[in-house]
């Protein structure tokens, strides 16, 4: 299987970045084809703006709409943007690892999908959900919380569950672009916890990814 594997934190030795490591020694060892973009270290631009596309329009379109256009002219998107979204083509499996900063993914991380997943590549005006352009591929999402688990359910701190929180990313992108989205890891309470409670989650994501390729707990299935 084709896998890439998407890593957004600033600190390579951040629990994040362990979690991204194993994801490569599994998979590597599982004979998956595997990609990388680790966005802090490419230090990708997050900013969407007309420098994107080698050929501008003569008015001042939509960003998406200059998306669209690029892709029915044929013409060249920044090579940075055109490196992810080969990437992407080829991949049968995107893995996106990050840490829950403000209920939400890392602003890097969002860029990356604002520049990336481009109207007429990954989604259309007549292409969403189960006709989306990525359809037939797989997400998986691996996410990490400084707080506990007892924080995210209705009666906790934030009133919502990790998946509530990140509905945006799984239903509104994800799924959005036709892909079959699956469950979310979620390893919680990393900042107050052990080495050795660390290291279980470390080892319960190793044991999850060795079945990655025939898992079928969808939370958006399309196919």
């Amino acid at each position: 299987m084709n896998i890439l594997v998407v890593t957004a934190h600033d600190d390579p030795q951040a629990f994040v970045a362990a979690l991204h490591n194993t994801a490569l020694g599994v998979l590597e060892r599982a004979e998956h084809k595997v990609e990388v973009t680790e966005l802090y270290a490419q230090n990708f631009n997050p900013i969407a703006s007309d420098i994107d596309f080698e050929v501008k329009s003569v008015s001042h379109a939509n960003y998406m709409f200059e998306q669209q256009r690029t892709v029915n002219t044929g013409g060249n998107f920044s090579p940075d943007i055109k490196t992810e979204m080969d990437k992407i083509s080829r991949a049968d499996l995107i893995i996106i690892h990050f840490p829950l900063w403000w209920g939400n993914m890392p602003a890097v991380l969002k860029g990356w999908f604002d520049r990336v997943f481009a109207m007429g590549f990954a989604w259309g005006a007549e292409n969403r959900y189960r006709n989306g352009l990525l359809r037939g591929k797989r997400a998986l999402v691996t996410v990490t919380t400084g707080d506990p688990m007892s924080y995210y359910t209705s009666e906790g701190m934030h009133k919502a569950s990790v998946e509530q929180h990140l509905y945006g990313l799984l239903h509104g992108t994800l799924a959005f672009c036709g892909m079959d989205v699956l469950k979310p890891v979620i390893i919680a309470n990393t900042t107050a916890a052990s080495r050795d409670e660390l290291e279980v989650g470390t080892k319960r994501y190793q044991e999850f990814l060795g079945s990655v390729d025939t898992n079928t707990t969808y939370i958006y299935k399309h196919s």
